[in-house]
């Protein structure tokens, strides 16, 4: 499979992974059985979808400012309350914080 950038075509599948530790106060440990719950049906959900799909569905506008390692983190809605922060690199998508309280940019 190509790799995606913003510049190919968005009609790919969504493909989340994990490259980097999570950020402290973001990690497995802080969710909840229910959270757990939660995140599966996502991942369930988004299996299934392409990246403009996803995006039309479930991301939030990105705040200029939240960069990690000089790239832009993308979020992406779990629930109302519950966050997945990304960061697009290499073509993927690289979970790098879950905020099952949106204690990040909450508006």
């Amino acid at each position: 499979m190509a790799k995606l950038t913003q510049k190919q075509n968005r009609e790919v599948p969504f493909e989340l992974c994990f490259k980097y530790p999570l950020v402290n106060g973001y990690t497995l440990k802080e969710l909840t059985p229910e959270n757990v719950r939660q995140l599966q049906a996502f991942l369930n959900k988004v299996s299934q979808m392409t990246v403009t799909q996803v995006d039309k569905s479930y991301a939030r506008k990105p705040d200029a400012n939240d960069t990690y390692r000089g790239m832009q983190v993308y979020h992406y809605e779990v629930t109302e309350a519950f966050r997945i922060h990304v960061v697009m690199e290499a073509g993927y998508y690289k979970i790098i914080r879950l905020d099952p309280r949106h204690r990040v940019h909450r508006g």
